[in-house]
C-alpha cells in the first residue's frame, strides 16, 4: 500500500528562538547529530520554556527531518534531551496513523533511494532545501507492522556489521603497521 506522507503524518517546521536567561528547554539543531545519527555531545538547555513553545514541544516518536543544507536526514526523537523544541532546519513529522511506526519512517527517508528522490526536489544552489509541500507528497509504501519490524531489524543488523567492518579493517590496519615495522628491525 502506498500512501502520502501528508496522510499518515502531521507536519510543521521546526521554530526560530534565541537563548534565553535560566535556560530550561533544550533546542535540538542538525549539529546535534553525528555521521551515524546518534546524539554527538552532551546537551544542554539553551531556550527558557514558555508558552510560545507549547506547540512545539517534541514528543518520542516524533520524526525529525533535517529540510535544509547539505545532508537530508531523519532521526526519530528519543526523548533523550526533554523538555525540547526543534530549530527551523527541521520538519517535524508526527505520525498520526496506526499503520506505520516512527522508526520504520526514518529508515524510509534515510533510504538511498528516497534520498535521491529527495534530491532530485531540492531548492537552492548554496543552501539545498526541501519545501514541506514536496515532502507532504513524497509517496511512502507501507507494509504490515510485522514487516516493518521485520525491516527495521534487519538494517539495525546491517549497522551493526557496518561497524564490525570498520573495526576488523582498523584491527587488520594495526597487525600490517606491526607486522611491517617489525620486519625492518
Amino acid at each position: 500500500m502506498l500512501e502520502r506522507l501528508e496522510n499518515i503524518v502531521q507536519m510543521k517546521s521546526g521554530v526560530f528562538a534565541k537563548s534565553g536567561t535560566n535556560p530550561d528547554l533544550f533546542y535540538i539543531q542538525s549539529t546535534d547529530f553525528d555521521k551515524q545519527l546518534s546524539w554527538n555531545k552532551k546537551l544542554n538547555p539553551i531556550l527558557t520554556n514558555s508558552s510560545k513553545f507549547n506547540t512545539h514541544l517534541l514528543k518520542v516518536g516524533d520524526v525529525l527531518f533535517v529540510s535544509k543544507g547539505r545532508n537530508f536526514f531523519a532521526v526519530a526523537y528519543d526523548g533523550a534531551y526533554a523538555p525540547a523544541v526543534a530549530s527551523t532546519t527541521f520538519l517535524v513529522l508526527r505520525v498520526k496513523s496506526k499503520i506505520v511506526l516512527p522508526d520504520y519512517l526514518v529508515w524510509f527517508l534515510n533510504h538511498p533511494q528516497t534520498q535521491s528522490v529527495l534530491w532530485s526536489f531540492a531548492k537552492g544552489s548554496s543552501i539545498p532545501s526541501i519545501s514541506k509541500t514536496i515532502l507532504e507528497q513524497i509517496e511512502i509504501p507501507i507494509p504490515n507492522l510485522s514487516k516493518q519490524n521485520t525491516i527495521l531489524e534487519l538494517h539495525k543488523l546491517q549497522l551493526q556489521e557496518k561497524k564490525i567492518q570498520k573495526q576488523i579493517g582498523k584491527l587488520r590496519q594495526e597487525y600490517i603497521n606491526q607486522l611491517t615495522y617489525k620486519s625492518i628491525e
